[in-house]
């Protein structure tokens, strides 16, 4: 196998496109993926071109019973800017173009819960960057509810004003730095044990994974409660020793200074409050896939999630 990038740039600046191309042998479409600037996906296999945004037809993509153009022969033409790639560049657009294929006819969630600590947050981020997809931290909610009642002067068991609160939260205004203040995040875990001030955020949690195109939601209920119908449940984990580590190692990195002991002994309360909690406990959601970081690094997380979603994603793609 060969595989070869080509940007087509068109004579009207709206309409280039790359084009990636998995070459065998004589049959040079046997996968071709083409990106589109409006967003839009098509791609061919080993066959008619089939294409994801049902509103570009793509012609010409039918295998060809001729070899692949020379590399010079394509650069000769000031339209392409032809390379040679490697099979791992090829695979990772080609998860791309089924994960947009996918996501143009129909919203597609991933749900991560987990602990604090697991790295469940970092791996959100990675996998809403790659898929382009939505991303919430739905634990910052409950610390923008938290939050309000601290600047307030207001007790944390106040019901009626945590529910007032919970009405307020902005999901697009959710102030990380201000939020990610041990205090208030020590406050949300009070908060969160509120009943009606979940069910309050828990109808925002949805709303926000039903926007197009979807969405990525990491907390501790998002596949037991907030999305049980998910596309990809996940379930990140790590020994509470190993999350002590991170955590004493992050608040090191930022010129502070901590006990390992009492983070571990904070870690340890917080766990025991947000699993024996009556009202949607920590727990992993019964088809959720376990990924245990305790000796794995954030790449290495990332990437056996990937192969999950890819999983996911081409069996979609193929019903």
């Amino acid at each position: 196998m060969r595989y070869f990038y080509v940007h087509w740039k068109h004579r009207i600046p709206e309409e280039p496109s790359r084009l990636w191309y998995e070459v065998a042998d004589d049959n040079f479409q046997n996968r071709t993926i083409e990106f589109y600037t409006d967003g839009s996906v098509g791609f061919a296999i080993r066959g008619a071109a089939l294409d994801g945004s049902e509103d570009i037809e793509i012609g010409g993509t039918r295998n060809s019973v001729e070899g692949f153009p020379d590399l010079t022969e394509i650069n000769s033409d000031n339209q392409f800017e032809a390379s040679e790639v490697n099979a791992v560049d090829f695979e990772r657009r080609w998860s791309e173009a089924l994960a947009s294929r996918f996501r143009m006819t129909t919203g597609f969630t991933i749900a991560i819960d987990g602990p604090a600590g697991a790295g469940k947050g970092t791996l959100a981020r990675r996998l809403a960057d790659h898929y382009r997809l939505n991303l919430l931290d739905t634990g910052l909610t409950y610390r923008a509810v938290a939050h309000s009642l601290l600047r307030l002067g207001l007790p944390l068991d106040n019901v009626s004003a945590a529910e007032t609160a919970a009405r307020q939260v902005d999901l697009a205004k959710l102030d990380r730095a201000v939020l990610s203040a041990h205090a208030v995040g020590e406050a949300a875990s009070k908060v969160a044990v509120i009943p009606s001030v979940r069910r309050i955020l828990v109808d925002k949690q949805r709303d926000f994974a039903k926007t197009p195109p979807g969405a990525v939601l990491d907390g501790r209920d998002i596949g037991t409660v907030v999305c049980p119908d998910a596309d990809v449940k996940l379930y990140v984990t790590a020994s509470a020793e190993v999350r002590a580590k991170r955590r004493l190692d992050e608040i090191e990195s930022i010129g502070g200074t901590a006990n390992f002991d009492e983070i571990l002994a904070d870690i340890v309360r917080r766990d025991e409050r947000d699993m024996g909690r009556m009202d949607s406990p920590l727990k992993p959601a019964a088809d959720a896939h376990l990924l245990d970081t305790s000796e794995m690094a954030i790449e290495a997380a990332f990437l056996a999630a990937r192969a999950i979603i890819d999983d996911v994603l081409a069996k979609r793609n193929e019903a």
